[in-house]
């Protein structure tokens, strides 16, 4: 009973820290969708700020439940899925929020306008990063109570995470056709980068679900 109830408090543990990303990448996305593209007033610059703010403050609170997870794991596990399994996860999906609060500092160094081609291109991998991240916390939350159902979200995050791949050469190529301070331009290869790396991660968070199910099937 004690084993079982541990277990059931590191799985919520995981799954809290899991939506907490979620919200950090969806609040991303919130502030691609404002950031400058040309030079704005006060209300969108304060909008612009306090979206971003927003970013950094879930990223913080992600750190702290994987803090809190990894205490939970360093006490030990059972069988059939380790303590390693755990971390591997965890580390994977909090690779995602991290990524998220480098992408919004970055952004914040630009100091000219965005192209609104490129900012559209940022948006669509941001929106696609949400959408790999969704789908890697319902796989996380069926983990569970619904091996298939856990496994097929857990795979539906491969196509997602190429489809972002797909969008991230794309804005690379209309990226060197602009004309740009080569600052810029650095920041900005960063940020489709970072972007790319967001669905990266979910696919690497979503092959530790696999394999755990696999292992629960065992």
């Amino acid at each position: 009973m004690w084993r079982r109830k541990r277990e059931g408090v590191i799985q919520d543990l995981i799954l809290q820290h899991a939506q907490i990303v979620l919200k950090t990448v969806q609040a991303l996305y919130d502030y691609i969708s404002v950031v400058r593209k040309k030079k704005p007033d006060k209300r969108v610059v304060e909008k612009e700020e306090e979206l971003g703010e927003n970013v950094l403050k879930l990223e913080r609170q992600a750190d702290e439940l994987e803090e809190k997870v990894d205490e939970e794991l360093f006490r030990g596990a059972f069988l059939p899925v380790t303590s390693s399994d755990r971390f591997d996860l965890i580390a994977s999906v909090d690779g995602i929020a991290d990524r998220c609060e480098i992408i919004v500092r970055k952004l914040r160094i630009i100091a000219e306008p965005i192209e609104l081609d490129v900012k559209e291109k940022l948006s669509e991998m941001a929106r696609l990063s949400v959408e790999a991240t969704e789908a890697l916390v319902e796989s996380i939350e069926l983990m569970g109570k619904d091996f298939d159902g856990a496994l097929s979200k857990g795979h539906s995050v491969y196509s997602i995470r190429e489809k972002n791949r797909d969008v991230e050469f794309e804005t690379l190529e209309l990226l060197v056709d602009l004309e740009m301070e080569c600052s810029t331009f650095v920041l900005l290869h960063d940020v489709i980068q970072l972007l790319g790396q967001t669905t990266d991660r979910a696919k690497v968070a979503a092959e530790s679900v696999i394999s755990m199910v696999i292992k629960y099937r065992s």
